[in-house]
């Protein structure tokens, strides 16, 4: 029988997502992920379709991703105005400039849009149910596609961002907190993002004050953490 991977199963307690002063514990990370993945199917996001997703150090921005990753539609960070896939998630003020063609869906999170055709994240997440069907594929599907990717996703599947996040969070344990200083686009971001998250640390999106114990960032002149990890060595 196949493995089935989902990105979210067997997550700590302890793992927390944060971008103070707000935090989203491990069981709320959990359903609004849920959330996330049941309202972009109902905005028509299912396997194989493409999902753009700004990047921002913004706890939805990683939520998109979790959710879209239920529905096996690969993500790509920081989409280009003309977008060849099914949904696009991105700051509100920012939905003009995204041209998806028929059918593509334009979801915008802060304030809530004016043309009523575009989705507004916060309040369709919130009304949807936080439980999902359990995931019947395996982990070759995508994760992960680069801009001028095909239909396939040419991007690393959720089965290899998972066992990169496992040696990851072999370094973590549940009194760390990863801040993220580095871009989503970067493959090995996502991946700290998920071996800190399995090894119930708190991810955090930092302001110009927070800090972590480690962080992700592209050099260790761009963060205060003592200890560094580069996107480009985990992944």
């Amino acid at each position: 029988m196949e493995t089935v991977y989902e990105l979210l199963a067997d997550l700590p307690d302890e793992a927390a997502l944060r971008e103070p002063p707000a935090s989203l514990s491990s069981r709320d990370v959990r359903a609004t992920a849920y959330k996330v993945g049941n309202y972009l199917r109902s905005r028509g996001v299912h396997e194989g379709s493409r999902v753009g997703v700004a990047d921002d150090a913004d706890p939805k921005v990683v939520l998109a991703f979790l959710g879209s990753a239920l529905l096996a539609a690969p993500v790509t960070f920081a989409p280009p105005g003309r977008f060849d896939g099914r949904a696009v998630v991105a700051p509100t003020e920012s939905l003009d400039g995204f041209d998806l063609g028929p059918g593509g869906q334009r979801v915008g999170y802060g304030a809530k849009p004016a043309d009523p055709a575009d989705g507004h994240f916060e309040g369709g997440v919130w009304s949807e149910n936080p439980a999902f069907p359990p995931v019947r594929y395996g982990g070759d599907v995508p994760a992960l596609a680069n801009v001028d990717a095909g239909d396939d996703g040419d991007g690393p599947s959720q089965r290899a961002l998972l066992d990169a996040a496992a040696d990851v969070a072999a370094g973590l344990d549940a009194d760390d907190a990863l801040a993220v200083r580095a871009s989503f686009t970067r493959p090995g971001t996502v991946v700290g993002v998920l071996g800190a998250l399995r090894a119930g640390a708190t991810v955090l999106l930092p302001d110009a004050e927070a800090t972590g114990t480690v962080a992700l960032a592209d050099d260790e002149g761009d963060a205060p953490e003592s200890t560094v990890y580069r996107p480009e060595e985990l992944f």
